[in-house]
């Protein structure tokens, strides 16, 4: 209970930090909100795909602003889940079964954005971000059952990682002080989530010998779409 209150609290100064950073830069007039969505994530196992994973996620943001300016900066800050899936059919039963591999990440992200066409009621833009993520939980522990090294191991995951964002979307007025807006992005990790060197003596499940286990790399990459309210704050002097 105690880590958790210890999370929420350092998410809640994360976005105090970015709101009053950002705010300063943009003479304290900025716009604000929440924002969140639905994801498709995939994985690399040594350069094997995975299948996808599907998940949601949720962020609060902040963006400068400046009248009539066609760029801007921006920074957010929320949760989403990283992974991806094994589907089988089982030999014995002939049933399909689904193995899903969850990364529970706190995400950062800082990144610029620009508009294409302020003339438009949807107006067009496109961003680019830079993003650190932390992996708070995974699922990895409901397959120790299975007592097979083949599944990955809680113990070879890098809880902290870090990678890009390219995206784009619309955006549009519903008020003087608000807005909403659509947006598509994918996120390619840089770092590696799951690290492991070779592990020797592996009994494997299916015909019973012992194996020594390659070195394993996991690679995240999502593709997210999201739709978000942002709301205005102005600051003006008279």
């Amino acid at each position: 209970m105690n880590d958790l209150k210890y999370k929420k609290v350092s998410l809640i100064g994360v976005l105090i930090l970015l709101m009053s950073s950002v705010s300063i830069v943009s003479a304290q007039s900025f716009y604000f909100g929440p924002k969140g969505g639905f994801a498709i994530n995939t994985q690399q196992w040594n350069n094997f795909d995975r299948d996808p994973l599907f998940s949601l996620h949720g962020d609060v943001f902040i963006e400068s602003y400046a009248e009539n300016a066609t760029s801007s900066l921006f920074a957010q800050v929320g949760f989403h889940t990283r992974g991806s899936s094994i589907r089988a059919f089982g030999i014995n039963t002939g049933n399909a079964f689904t193995n899903s591999f969850k990364f529970r990440n706190l995400m950062l992200m800082m990144g610029a954005k620009q508009i294409l066409n302020r003339e438009k009621k949807f107006r067009p833009y496109y961003l680019f971000g830079l993003r650190a993520e932390y992996t708070v939980s995974t699922n990895l522990t409901e397959f120790e059952r299975f007592q097979s090294a083949f599944y990955p191991f809680d113990f070879y995951v890098n809880k902290f990682l870090y990678g890009l964002t390219i995206g784009g979307g619309f955006e549009y007025d519903m008020g003087e002080l608000y807005g909403g807006f659509i947006e598509f992005n994918i996120h390619p990790d840089v770092a590696l989530q799951y690290d492991q060197p070779a592990i020797p003596n592996v009994i494997n499940p299916f015909d019973g010998r012992t194996v020594t286990l390659g070195e394993r790399s996991i690679r995240n990459l999502s593709l997210e779409v999201t739709v978000g309210i942002r709301f205005l704050r102005k600051v003006e002097y008279y």
